[in-house]
């Protein structure tokens, strides 16, 4: 359909072509895919019979935005949500679920693609336009090569840029796994999955500790599951001290202003604040301003990365030698402020 595929005209010429039934190749960041109508179901099974592909494995839906995700997709597990937050639109089909129920879903990160998956209505299908066994067609050239005149229309949008298959990954509500490498290899997976929090104090035997409890407790809740899961779901937390001996006990005070709290410090052990805790850290909550300075002069590459626990920048001062009181009215202050940081999260 010419050599202009960004324009409106072939973009809806394809667009409702593909409505009607027919089968439409069209440009993606990393090849072409043929897409079909997954509403009518005469396109579905020349799709697949074109591609020569059993009942059995399933298509994976395009989409042009990210909100459409929810009419294919009724809940969302939280390292879908990371992936979806970090790779799309771009080369990476998630999974949701596993067979026979499993749904994949892909947003293009190509002009053309977007512009011609949010013109179709439709949700659409669109696996790469290749025979089995043989690579992926980049150009529209490719295309008309490999099936000219056993489908109806190509979208041409110059050769895709990439010229590699995206990257599969299978999501469910405790774990992942990669189907297929691509660009997004799996280390860049593994790195967007990951959350090292850490809290510093001073002594690590009061704040930090019940800060780190606080996080677990809250992160569990908001994701429904138990806090023992969630390392699967890439979360590690922690706490240090900045002047802290390794090995000690959390104090009696904190231990009893968070019982009152409904947590259980009895297995908690202090350990000093390192460059290596920081430089492992995705995020670095300090008790006070004092704290934080003393965490970036460490390290000063994890600058950017060490906060105040408090969003507006206050100090959480240290309750020891207070009433058991006066601890719990700062274990609400640092509950408080675990709930907005959790967010982010």
């Amino acid at each position: 359909m010419g050599n202009d595929g960004k324009s409106s005209p072939a973009v809806q010429e394809a667009a409702s072509i593909l409505a009607d039934g027919g089968l439409v190749a069209f440009p993606t960041e990393t090849v072409y895919g043929i897409g079909a109508n997954t509403e009518h179901a005469e396109a579905v099974a020349r799709l697949r019979k074109l591609k020569d592909r059993p009942d059995t494995k399933p298509f994976s839906f395009h989409i042009g935005d990210r909100a459409e995700l929810p009419r294919l997709v009724k809940r969302v597990p939280i390292l879908g949500r990371k992936l979806a937050d970090r790779f799309w639109p771009g080369p990476l089909t998630l999974v949701f679920g596993r067979a026979p129920r499993a749904v994949g879903v892909r947003v293009p990160a190509h002009e053309v693609a977007a512009a011609f998956l949010r013109a179709c209505g439709v949700p659409v299908f669109a696996p790469s336009a290749n025979r089995a066994g043989e690579p992926p067609a980049t150009t529209a050239d490719d295309v008309l090569g490999l099936f000219g005149g056993r489908i109806d229309a190509v979208l041409d949008g110059g050769p895709a840029p990439l010229r590699q298959s995206s990257t599969v990954v299978r999501v469910w509500p405790r774990g992942w796994e990669l189907l297929r490498e691509g660009i997004i290899t799996r280390p860049m997976i593994e790195r967007t999955l990951k959350m090292h929090v850490l809290f510093l104090c001073t002594g690590n035997s009061c704040r930090s500790p019940v800060a780190e409890a606080l996080c677990r407790r809250e992160l569990a809740r908001r994701f429904g599951v138990n806090e023992d899961e969630l390392v699967a779901l890439g979360y590690e937390i922690a706490s240090a001290g900045t002047a802290a001996a390794g090995g000690g006990r959390a104090s009696q005070s904190a231990v009893g202003a968070a019982r009152e709290a409904g947590l259980d410090l009895s297995a908690h052990r202090t350990q000093p604040l390192t460059a290596r805790l920081l430089r492992d850290a995705d995020k670095v909550y300090a008790m006070t301003r004092g704290h934080a300075e003393t965490a970036r002069e460490m390290l000063p590459e994890a600058r950017d990365k060490i906060e105040v626990l408090d969003p507006d920048g206050e100090d959480i001062v240290d309750p020891i030698g207070y009433s058991l009181d006066r601890f719990g009215a700062v274990v609400r202050q640092m509950e408080r402020c675990i709930q907005r940081r959790a967010k982010t999260l």
